[in-house]
């Protein structure tokens, strides 16, 4: 039986983008920690400009989730606007050089209207989310491409 509400699919189409893009918005990204509970944390992102269905992110190295992402590369990512909420399920590769992590973490600070000299000198790394399975609540069935 299938839910109404529900669209799933597996990519990124130009109409999620827009909405995702929109407005600043604040998703929480779930990892896996090593007794098997999610560990869930509030990101800024971005759309890799260059493949459309990858999320970027950033993170310090020093944080748990860094560590808990090098164990197990699996994630969520969930976006919510009152009852509508797109959720992403993927993989994700750790861009450990440093120069460009810092720049990407200055570019986000500057979008979400923050300092981007707060993290000078900081070691990051940016977070690459493959997207594999996109299930979208609530919004047009246009916003999403599906596989059935």
């Amino acid at each position: 039986m299938r839910d109404p509400d529900l669209s799933i699919g597996n990519v990124l189409t130009p109409d999620l983008h827009e909405w995702m893009l929109r407005e600043l918005r604040y998703p929480v990204l779930a990892v896996n920690s090593g007794d098997g509970a999610p560990s869930q944390s509030v990101l800024w992102f971005d759309l890799d400009p260059d493949d459309p269905d990858v999320v970027l992110m950033n993170t310090m190295v020093r944080r748990l989730k860094y560590r808990q992402l090098k164990a197990d590369p699996r994630v969520n990512l969930i976006f919510e606007d009152g009852l509508f909420w797109v959720s992403l399920r993927g993989t994700v590769e750790l861009d450990a050089e440093f120069q460009p992590a810092l720049d990407h973490i200055k570019a986000l600070a500057r979008r979400y209207h923050a300092k981007p000299e707060r993290y000078d000198g900081q070691e990051r790394v940016i977070i690459r989310m493959r997207v594999e399975k996109v299930v979208v609540h609530d919004l047009p069935a246009s916003a999403i491409q599906s596989d059935e």
